[in-house]
């Protein structure tokens, strides 16, 4: 037999609290990346200013400019469909 307790069930106020650390978790995990691959002489693709830039440590290049998609509500699903041409289509479902 196992000494192991049981797992308390989380309650609605715990879980709300770790969901909101996402963000935030997320944020540091995109800046780490980019830093690690700055670190390691590579280049990262940025937008800036309504520009795609290619980042580095030496240069910053501005590769094109980078059109709005557009607004999407909070909490929309997007299905990507593949066509033949292998072109990426998203969908909105509502």
């Amino acid at each position: 037999m196992s000494r192991r307790r049981e797992k308390q069930p989380k309650t609605e106020a715990q879980i709300v609290a770790q969901e909101s650390m996402i963000p935030s978790i997320a944020a540091k995990a995109f800046r780490d990346a980019y830093n690690v691959a700055l670190s390691k002489g590579e280049s990262v693709l940025v937008v800036r200013a309504g520009q795609l830039v290619k980042v580095s440590n030496t240069e910053s290049v501005v590769l094109r400019s980078v059109e709005e998609y557009g607004s999407i509500k909070s909490g929309t699903r997007i299905k990507v469909k593949k066509t033949l041409k292998a072109e990426l289509i998203p969908q909105v479902q509502a």
